[in-house]
Order: structure tokens, then C-alpha cells, then sequence
């Protein structure tokens, strides 16, 4: 049963879905101006959620992005969340993430970074899963961390660069982090999988009134967008010997099948792995950070990456 706190949420979700559905763009032709406008709305609306007490931030330059270092008095320096925003590659920021992370934070017990990396549709793809590369190699080779300290995280869209950036390291015979989790990743982005239905969209008041045919030309030109690419579509991926990967998702959620069937890859692959649905909960559901449920999954993200992660001695 849901929480009252997150009924009354979702009711206000709902009230925003006209709003939502009026400012979506079109894949492959997207208005300026509805993107910049989507962009203005998410960072300043978003923003203003309460933030966990004693955060800090600072600001830095990781592989020419501006990045936001985030932590709380809790926060172990040799623990490092390398986070990557979601918003479909179109909108998002650090700024708009900064008052869930200041609880994500707090309940792993990590320090965070999470850079600005290019957006389409000034910057379709690969630019996405080169930044996240950059992003890593430059937390290993400037600022000093070790792979085994580092964990990658995201939701949505940074769901699929974090997993997309793990692949690629593969890929390059690269060293890759100890751990990865993932909020409502979008895996599947040629929208694939069962959940991608009327009925669904529906149920889904944030994703719901974008367009279902061909979702990925949010951020992948037309001719480039191959179902089968997993540096596009990470449910494509081979996970051998990959690091131990959570999932957790929202059962009323146009993305829910990416998540099913990365779970079945994982399994598949042997990779360890931890995966949580959330009934009755919608898209990135944390970003209401202290919703009981909000803090229950970050805390059992904090339980999990702590398992998994190697801090320095």
C-alpha cells in the first residue's frame, strides 16, 4: 500500500499531466524553444525540493563538463557515486538533481559527482556514452580514485549512460567500477518491450503522453537508430564479468519492461544483481526524496553499494 505521502504526490503528478503532455517534443523534430522551455521548468521546479541538512556542493570541471561534488556529514570521500541525470538526453542538470542527491547522499553514505554532460539535440549520439567515458577516465586519471572506489549511478536516461558507459569500458578492456545502480533505466530506448502500450501510458502520468513510436529520436538521429546497437540499447548488452548491477523501477511505468528484461540479461550473463519494483509507483519516483518509499530505496541502494564497493585503506 502506498504511502499517504505518496498518494498525495501522485495525485499532483496527475493534476501536471495537460502541462506535460503540452510542452513533449517530437523525436527527430523537436521545437527549440519547447526544449529549452522543458529544461527551464525541470531545473527551477525541480529544484526547489527540500534538501538533506549539512549538504555541501562544489563545483568542478571533469573532461571540460561543469560538475557538481556533492555531500553531506556523512559522506565517506573514499566512496565515490559517479551519477549520471536522467530527462530522455533532451533536459536535466545538476541543478535539477541536486536535492535528491543531498538525500542519496545521506543514506549511502557516499560522495557524489555528477557532471553536465551535452544533450541533444544539439548532441545526438555517441556524444552521450563518449562523456560518460571522459566523465570516468577523468575521475580515475585526474582526480585520483581508484576504479574499485567508484560506482556509477543514474536514472532514466542515466540509467542508459551509466550501463552504456559500463559496456563501452568493457568494450576498451578498460578497468570498470565496482558497482552500478539504476533508477528506472531506459534501456530499451527503440521501446521494444511489452510495457511500451496504451494502457501503460495511461497509468503513466510523466512518460505517458510522449510519443511511443520511435522514442529513442530523443537523442538518436533516424538513420542511426539500430535496436539492436547496446551502446543505444543496453537490454542488447553481453554483462559478462561485468561488476554487480540494482535495479529498481516503478510498476506503473512505461519503462517497466526494461527493466524486466535487463533483469532476465543479468541472470543470463551471471551477473550479481539486485532488482526492486515498486508497486503503484511512477517514473523516478525519488525525486520526491522524502517520500517513505524515497528513502526505503536509498537506503537499500546504500545497503547494496556498500557491499560492493573498495575503499581504499
Amino acid at each position: 500500500m502506498l504511502s499517504k505521502e505518496a498518494v498525495k504526490a501522485k495525485n499532483k503528478y496527475k493534476k501536471l499531466g495537460a502541462m506535460i503532455s503540452w510542452m513533449v517534443t517530437e523525436p527527430w523534430n523537436p521545437k527549440m524553444w519547447k526544449v529549452k522551455l522543458q529544461r527551464f521548468n525541470f531545473d527551477n521546479v525541480v529544484a526547489i525540493n527540500p534538501k538533506s541538512k549539512g549538504h555541501k556542493k562544489e563545483k568542478l570541471t571533469l573532461a571540460g563538463m561543469e560538475t557538481w561534488k556533492i555531500t553531506t556529514p556523512n559522506s565517506d570521500p573514499d566512496k565515490i557515486l559517479l551519477y549520471f541525470h536522467g530527462g530522455a538526453y533532451q533536459v536535466g542538470s545538476p541543478k535539477g538533481y541536486y536535492p535528491m542527491l543531498t538525500h542519496l547522499a545521506r543514506e549511502t553514505g557516499f560522495t557524489i559527482y555528477i557532471p553536465d554532460y551535452r544533450l541533444a539535440p544539439e548532441h545526438y549520439y555517441p556524444a552521450q556514452v563518449e562523456d560518460g567515458v571522459a566523465a570516468y577516465e577523468a575521475m580515475v586519471n585526474d582526480l585520483g580514485y581508484s576504479p574499485d572506489q567508484i560506482a556509477f549511478g543514474g536514472d532514466s536516461a542515466g540509467g542508459n549512460m551509466s550501463l552504456v558507459t559500463l559496456l563501452k569500458l568493457k568494450e576498451q578492456g578498460k578497468e570498470m567500477p565496482s558497482a552500478v545502480i539504476c533508477i528506472s533505466p531506459w534501456a530499451d530506448p527503440a521501446a521494444t518491450g511489452e510495457s511500451y502500450n496504451q494502457d501503460m501510458a495511461e497509468k503513466d502520468f510523466l512518460i505517458g503522453p510522449y510519443n511511443l513510436d520511435g522514442f529513442g529520436g530523443y537523442f538518436v538521429k533516424e538513420e542511426d537508430l539500430d535496436p539492436e546497437n547496446p551502446y543505444i540499447c543496453p537490454i542488447k548488452g553481453d554483462y559478462t564479468d561485468c561488476p554487480p548491477i540494482m535495479v529498481q523501477v516503478g510498476a506503473h511505468e512505461l519503462l517497466l519492461s526494461d527493466s524486466r528484461t535487463l533483469k532476465e540479461v543479468f541472470e543470463r550473463d551471471g551477473v550479481v544483481h539486485e532488482y526492486k519494483e515498486w508497486d503503484e509507483l511512477w517514473h523516478v519516483f525519488q525525486v520526491e526524496a522524502l517520500l517513505p518509499e524515497s528513502i526505503e530505496s536509498f537506503k537499500m541502494f546504500g545497503s547494496f553499494l556498500n557491499k560492493y564497493i573498495g575503499v581504499k585503506v
